[in-house]
């Protein structure tokens, strides 16, 4: 969680806008058989805060707590809070969880910009033992995979380089015994290989939960992958109870086709368009690839067939002069 928001509006990440937006229909659909209006929300707020706006407005949540990093510039996040009502928490994450109740039910998201790690690992090891029933997990973290050549520059001699860099980030007990070297320098590979490690290690803590007699049920409800610069994924679940599943389920999710139940991830692309470029294709939707002619355009098909999938969440922005 380094201080990115210096480098980076996080309001205006194309395809972090359209996550953001997706993220909020499936939180309003099952709005529907969630009291999301007494949850708290915790998240790393940034300077920018536009989750927390989101939460506020259209779930009505007004008990929030920002975890911020940045200690050193702490009048800033505090003047660039956009209500009282949000709680802002400086330090790590890893320090900084373990001090808030969390016995309350609770939406979380937890947008890292680092590299996995096991610090990562633990705060979600920290909320999986801790929230109670009902609550909502999003997890959002730098999925880069590693190069080979990265790796030659620790240790030349090495001849398992993504073995023993695997045990640093996920421990060994996460790395299985017939471990292949090939392959993971491929970003999909190495997102389902997290997306493995999070649920294995959340399972682990619930399953801890059921000895001393709680029924749970961990449900996925999106899994991302998308790219504003570094490769970067997002998953989460609902730590579920039995009678709560079954409502769940008439909430007729699987109507969003970035919906995902497996560890097959919803690739968010967002194609650098122009505005006239917009508005023509706006005009036409909704529609398939095959009923649009484009060809005077000069857009690629890959573009248009991505727009198309998600151009109900492809983020406009213009210029507003302020005197």
């Amino acid at each position: 969680m380094a201080n990115s928001g210096r480098k980076i509006n996080y309001s205006i990440r194309p395809a972090k806008n359209i996550e953001r937006k997706m993220f909020r229909d499936i939180l309003l659909r099952l709005s529907t058989c969630f009291s999301f209006y007494d949850y708290q929300y915790i998240g790393f707020g940034s300077k920018y805060f536009v989750d927390f706006v989101l939460m506020h407005r259209f779930l009505h949540i007004n008990d929030m707590i920002s975890i911020e990093n940045d200690v050193h510039n702490r009048n800033r996040y505090k003047f660039n809070s956009p209500y009282s009502c949000i709680d802002i928490r400086f330090g790590n994450a890893s320090d900084v969880l373990p001090q808030i109740n969390l016995d309350r039910k609770s939406i979380v998201w937890l947008d890292y910009d680092s590299r996995f790690s096991k610090n990562i690992l633990g705060d979600i090891s920290t909320l999986a033992s801790s929230l109670p029933l009902d609550s909502i997990v999003c997890l959002t973290y730098n999925s880069q995979a590693y190069k080979r050549d990265e790796l030659l520059k620790n240790d030349q001699n090495n001849q398992h380089l993504y073995k023993d860099k695997f045990i640093e980030l996920f421990g060994e007990e996460n790395i299985p015994a017939a471990f292949d070297e090939r392959g993971w320098s491929n970003n999909e590979i190495f997102s389902k290989f997290i997306r493995k490690t999070i649920v294995n290690q959340i399972n682990k803590d619930l399953s801890t939960r059921k000895l001393a007699g709680e029924n749970n049920i961990l449900k996925q409800i999106l899994y991302f992958d998308y790219s504003d610069g570094s490769f970067m994924s997002s998953l989460a679940f609902i730590i579920c109870s039995t009678e709560l599943e079954s409502k769940v389920s008439t909430c007729n999710l699987e109507a969003f086709p970035f919906y995902k139940t497996n560890d097959e991830s919803y690739r968010i692309e967002a194609p650098n368009l122009t505005t006239k470029e917009i508005r023509y294709l706006s005009e036409k939707m909704p529609a398939e690839i095959n009923d649009i002619d484009f060809s005077q355009t000069g857009l690629s098909e890959s573009d248009v067939n991505n727009f198309c999938k998600n151009y109900k969440y492809y983020p406009t922005f213009s210029e507003i002069e302020i005197f």
